[in-house]
């Protein structure tokens, strides 16, 4: 299938690099250059040199009636785009827990380009707002964090273009996440006043 992310082009330089980025089991594109995207697993194509991705993974793991939905933190990825198809991985994760692990600090993503040669980056975990759903306002926290950072987008870097979903053979549809699953997964997270809060919203909005 083929989806347009109409992402806006925000500055175009004189000389670009094309390069499509196809995230693979459990990994979700949410941001690049911070602009945020409308199909996170789907293959995009970018035109810049320099770019910066928030990822996340987010996918059921375990077995039989034990598996359940694990949602890591957003994850900033900062490297240069080389003119090649680049794929991204994922940390292999088969339990709960073991994903907790993993994603607790900084997990070992895995960027190759068409001759399988792996690509370097930068990494740094979002840091987490307080309250129930502590990444809810994903893009004023990432601006914060770029302007904290004195990162501006535009100028010796070409934004995305047109970035857009290509042709992929890959199934997508049972690797998405359902609005239900995604909300037990952050209520197994919840503490008890968090859980009596969002009950008695859920209750008020009924």
């Amino acid at each position: 299938m083929k989806f347009k992310l109409g992402l806006l082009s925000l500055m175009l330089a004189s000389s670009t690099q094309a390069a499509t980025l196809t995230p693979k089991k459990g990994v979700e594109i949410l941001f690049v250059n911070g602009i945020k995207t409308e199909e996170k697993r789907d293959t995009i194509e970018v035109d810049a040199i320099n770019t910066q991705l928030v990822l996340r993974y987010n996918q059921k793991v375990g077995n039989g009636n034990s598996a359940k939905i694990f949602d890591s933190a957003p994850f900033i990825l900062s490297f240069d785009i080389p003119e090649s198809d680049l794929v991204i991985k994922a940390p292999r994760v088969h339990s709960y827990e073991q994903a907790k692990k993993t994603f607790k600090t900084q997990p070992e993503w895995e960027i190759t380009n068409s001759n399988d040669d792996k690509i370097s980056y930068q990494q740094e975990r979002l840091k987490p707002a307080e309250g129930f759903m502590p990444y809810y306002d994903l893009d004023t926290m990432l601006q914060k964090y770029n302007q904290e950072k004195g990162i501006v987008f535009g100028t010796a870097a070409t934004l995305i273009a047109g970035a857009k979903t290509i042709e992929s053979n890959q199934d997508t549809v049972n690797n998405k996440v359902s609005n239900l699953e995604q909300l037990q997964a952050w209520y197994t997270k919840a503490s008890k006043e968090e859980r009596k809060a969002f009950q008695k919203w859920i209750i008020d909005h009924n």
